[in-house]
């Protein structure tokens, strides 16, 4: 089945359609678009001050440094990878070029407690066999364990957080509860927007399940993830690590 393009202008569209003050066919004007881009925003910025995050799945590709362990992840201020926060991490590998081929090796995902809480060798340039991510309020940091010698091609897999939305942007990653729960969000703000428009009882009681299914989950997305790490072979036990 292919997969259904979104985007922000699409979601806005959808909005009024829901609320009435757009008929199917019908071209939304520029104040519809520009405030509806600008309400959406307001919602993510309130949605993360309640700790309510919208995330979706994705794979973010970079280069490590030679020497550099901690890599930033941000939209929002500079950062070593430019990308929404992240707020978990699925996978992570590196290639290691070999005779013309790309060896792939795997990184086990640890926590921070299981980082800070055993002894380490610093400072360790070599093959890394260890990431943990740590969130920040405007990034996310990825730290590698030991510190990469050479400029290895990296992939994580992540679940990011939607920071922000531009006009246009492409929301298909988004999953389709998400992107319904921000449908309903929206209507229900135009609301302040266009009084006239119609939202009967059972778009609000509608509105009012998303928002508790959401509120009410411990974990910040329903979609399914890989339930076992990768770990790496000898010698990249945790316990010999002091061996390189």
């Amino acid at each position: 089945m292919a997969q259904v393009t979104r985007s922000s202008n699409e979601l806005i569209i959808n909005s009024l359609y829901l609320l009435g003050e757009l008929g199917v066919g019908e071209t939304p004007d520029a104040f519809m678009l520009s405030s509806g881009l600008e309400l959406i925003n307001e919602l993510l910025d309130k949605f993360a001050a309640d700790s309510i995050y919208i995330p979706y799945l994705t794979s973010l590709s970079f280069t490590m440094t030679a020497g550099q362990a901690a890599y930033t992840v941000s939209d929002m201020v500079p950062a070593n990878v430019i990308s929404n926060r992240i707020v978990d991490l699925s996978f992570a590998n590196y290639t290691v070029p070999s005779s013309g081929q790309g060896i792939i090796y795997p990184l086990q995902i640890i926590s921070k407690a299981q980082y800070y809480g055993v002894t380490r060798l610093t400072p360790l340039n070599t093959r890394p066999g260890f990431i943990f991510l740590n969130k920040q309020d405007s990034e996310s940091i990825l730290t590698l364990y030991p510190a990469p010698d050479q400029p290895y091609p990296c992939t994580v897999q992540v679940k990011c957080m939607l920071n922000q939305v531009i006009a246009n942007e492409d929301l298909s990653e988004l999953p389709p509860f998400y992107y319904g729960f921000l449908k309903y969000c929206l209507a229900r703000k135009f609301l302040s927007y266009y009084p006239s428009g119609n939202w009967p009882q059972s778009a609000e009681d509608e509105y009012q399940d998303y928002f508790n299914i959401i509120k009410n989950s411990n974990e910040t997305d329903l979609t399914i993830r890989p339930s076992a790490i990768l770990s790496r072979p000898e010698p990249f036990y945790w316990q010999n690590i002091l061996a390189y």
